[in-house]
């Protein structure tokens, strides 16, 4: 270029052919205004272009945010961008084409000049910014102008006139819908200028919420069927249970009229009977009526004879009954032995045919010794059979022995009381007879006569004490002997309880029990948690899953073992108010170090308040499985040095598998939970169902010891338990529960194992 060329600026070199102004300016990534300047100045080609500095660019008249698309080097967007451009061309052809505008009534047009939509987003997709703002604003009509189809031509004709008036008043809403398009089209090259618009990524996301919408509707509709068929089956149930409870009440009242007819029908027979048996009173002179005296003592009679006819049925029923139940009883024991047997003999003959079915002959030795370990297990069974028949005897004899023992503990206290009467009676004939003496002191020779008749008479009631007093003596020696023989056999039955309660007490020792916090749920675990068990506590959501953790960790405080929380899905401060209310002395736990959280959600809803014993972390971090594994152990290795054990609380697993993949999270829980074993910690892990396959949960139970699972069946709540060694029962048991305590219901004595 000449000498007055600013300093940067560099010759353009010759061109083989006319340039193309659209490649130029998908090349360089700016307007066609731009691209024109160039060309002008003699820069047809990219590499031209990019040579210039930006003084001479800036010189040239070209605008900042060219510039700086003109000097950024091409990345891997940009060549991928200009590769689509030809295809994102054709997305917007075709989204033009599907356009359809909607059908409205015709209004006069306002006389604007008219361009090629379809080359306005072809130059706009490939990067012209001007080229829209420029059709917008072409396509805008001036202030204030009317369409001259708008104006009558002449004003004379009235049916003319209305007719324009009629148009100008449909026109008005189509104007307003005009300019809310254009506001929005100016948002959208808004978008553009900052690069973030993708027509194709617009569209598939029209299409998605279009979809989500319909997911929404349909879940929606289905939640309000499940509402329906709520309401209806309250209602039902409801009218089943007060017509159930009209009928027993309307029987009840049946019963008692019926007992009260054959009362009546018995009374009036024995009236009838005692009429014909006694003579017949004389009846009154004056008025000719037997007198009511006689009717009130024959009704007395025959009522005092009804009841001593009624308990003495109910005294034979109840006899009959118990001595049923007694042999019942016994027979129950004898079958049990005797399908216990029969069980054992084809469990060995089952084992036999298997060994036999797996080809080939079974050796003499072999055989000899199968032979012999089946009689040492038959041997083995009839002896516990007769074990359990004679303790099943040994508790019937004891039952019997109480029944027995009631009424004589209660002709002991009669006998007692009638002592007691006789002593008193003694005392009161004693100070008669010294009154008697001192009388016939007094009265002399005179009373001798009175005098000897009451000696006499108190002797008569001497003697007669000596009587009575031989014969409670005879009754307290029968009695003692029956309260020997009676301790004879609580003392046989003490024994084997005592046995019993030896070998439980034996067993108990061995094996250490974790307690969970609900006395129900460690009776029905027999005593607790085995030590360093691993459990999952899964259930839907407002089950009570929260209540156990929070009492699992609060007992555990209350015996001094500290406990750890990982807390996933609430604020470690929610967590400690529930401690802090269900446990008075949770301030002094926390002060001895006792109670540690490590929280991963506090920081995604922007709260970063700590204290001491918290840790925060973040779920979205890089790593962050690993930086909670090692505050884990950390926290773990710190506790051991004051405590035997401790605690650990997992709420919940189920949002670490939201935030990462299921594989990820398996992957950092084997190892996680393997620690917690050696370390002989006891660990909920929580689980929200509904979250998770049913492939991803068994693959969870074959990592852990058990688990307690938790459902809703008709508005009512259950709990089972599924493996943690032994158990009474692995049914579905009812409870209820609420924000401070968890009460488990009724369950039966399977002696699973």
């Amino acid at each position: 270029m000449a000498d007055g060329t600013a300093e940067g600026v560099v010759a353009p070199g010759p061109t083989s052919r006319s340039p193309d102004p659209g490649e130029l300016a998908r090349a360089l990534g700016v307007g066609a205004d731009t691209v024109d300047t160039l060309i002008q100045a003699g820069y047809t080609s990219v590499e031209s272009v990019r040579e210039l500095s930006q003084t001479a660019l800036e010189l040239l008249g070209v605008s900042t945010n060219d510039v700086e698309r003109i000097r950024r080097r091409p990345d891997s967007a940009t060549l991928v961008s200009a590769d689509r451009t030809v295809e994102n061309d054709r997305i917007v052809q075709r989204w033009v084409g599907t356009v359809r505008r909607p059908e409205r009534p015709r209004r006069p047009r306002v006389a604007t000049p008219t361009k090629d939509s379809t080359d306005t987003l072809r130059k706009w997709v490939e990067g012209d910014d001007g080229a829209m703002e420029e059709w917008i604003q072409s396509s805008e009509p001036p202030h204030g102008a009317v369409a001259p189809a708008a104006i009558p031509t002449g004003m004379h004709d009235a049916e003319e006139a209305g007719r324009s008036r009629s148009a100008d008043s449909v026109a008005a809403p189509v104007f307003e819908r005009e300019e809310t398009v254009v506001r929005w089209l100016m948002g959208l090259l808004d978008r553009v200028k900052s690069d973030q618009f993708d027509p194709a990524t617009m569209i598939q996301e029209t299409q998605d919420l279009h979809r989500q919408l319909f997911d929404e509707r349909t879940k929606r509709k289905q939640l309000e069927e499940e509402i329906e068929h709520v309401k209806r089956g309250s209602i039902a149930v409801i009218k089943y249970v007060r017509s159930h409870e009209a009928k027993e009440k309307e029987l009840a009242v049946r019963g008692k009229e019926d007992e009260i007819a054959e009362l009546r029908l018995r009374l009036l027979a024995l009236e009838g009977e005692e009429a014909r048996a006694a003579p017949t009173p004389a009846a009154d002179p004056t008025t000719g009526m037997v007198p009511p005296q006689y009717t009130a003592n024959a009704v007395e009679k025959a009522t005092r004879e009804i009841d001593q006819r009624l308990r003495e049925e109910f005294s034979e029923r109840e006899h009959a009954y118990i001595e049923r139940e007694t042999e019942l009883r016994r027979r129950t024991v004898q079958l049990e032995s005797e399908v216990r047997n029969l069980q054992g003999e084809a469990d060995r003959m089952r084992e036999r045919g298997q060994l036999l079915s797996g080809g080939g002959s079974i050796s003499v030795d072999v055989d000899e010794r199968l032979t012999l370990v089946d009689q040492r297990e038959k041997d083995l069974v009839a002896r516990e059979n007769e074990l359990r028949q004679r303790f099943e005897e040994i508790r019937i004899n004891s039952d019997e022995i109480e029944r027995r023992r009631s009424p004589l503990e209660f002709k002991e206290r009669e006998l007692s009381a009638y002592d007691q009467q006789l002593q008193t009676r003694k005392q009161a004939l004693d100070i008669e007879a010294r009154r008697l003496e001192e009388l016939r002191r007094a009265v002399g020779s005179a009373g001798a006569t009175s005098a000897s008749d009451e000696a006499r008479r108190v002797e008569d009631l001497q003697h007669m004490l000596s009587v009575k007093e031989e014969e409670l003596r005879a009754r307290e020696g029968a009695l003692r002997e029956r309260m020997v023989d009676l301790e004879k056999l609580a003392g046989r039955a003490a024994e084997s309880d005592a046995d019993q309660m030896h070998e439980d007490a034996v067993r108990a020792v061995a094996e250490v029990k974790v307690k969970s916090g609900i006395r129900r749920l460690d009776d029905l675990l027999y005593g607790g948690f085995p030590a360093g068990a691993q459990l999952l506590l899964n259930g839907p959501a407002h089950t009570g899953k929260d209540v156990l953790a929070r009492l699992f960790s609060v007992e555990g405080l209350k015996l001094g073992i500290p406990s750890i929380w990982v807390v996933t899905d609430k604020t470690w401060g929610q967590v400690r108010e529930d401690l802090a209310g269900l446990y008075p002395k949770y301030d002094e736990a926390e002060r001895a170090g006792m109670i540690r959280f490590v929280d991963l959600y506090s920081r995604s809803v922007g709260s970063s308040q700590s204290t001491t014993g918290v840790r925060l972390l973040s779920s979205t971090d890089k790593g962050m499985l690993d930086q909670l594994a090692q505050t884990v152990n950390a926290i773990s290795e710190e506790l051991k040095e004051k405590f035997p054990t401790y605690r650990l609380v997992f709420e919940s697993v189920s949002t670490v598998t939201a935030y990462l993949e299921t594989t990820a999270t398996f992957r950092f829980l084997q190892p996680f939970i393997g620690r917690r074993k050696i370390d002989q910690a006891v660990s909920y892990y929580v689980l929200d169902r509904g979250m998770h396959s049913d492939a991803d949960l068994e693959t969870l139970e074959h990592m852990v010891d058990g688990s307690i699972n938790l459902k809703i069946e008709q508005l009512k709540t259950f709990l089972s338990v599924k493996g943690i060694g032994e158990t009474q029962s692995r049914a579905f048991i009812g409870y209820t529960f609420s924000k401070r305590s968890l009460n488990l219901g009724s369950f039966s004595l399977d002696h699973i194992r």
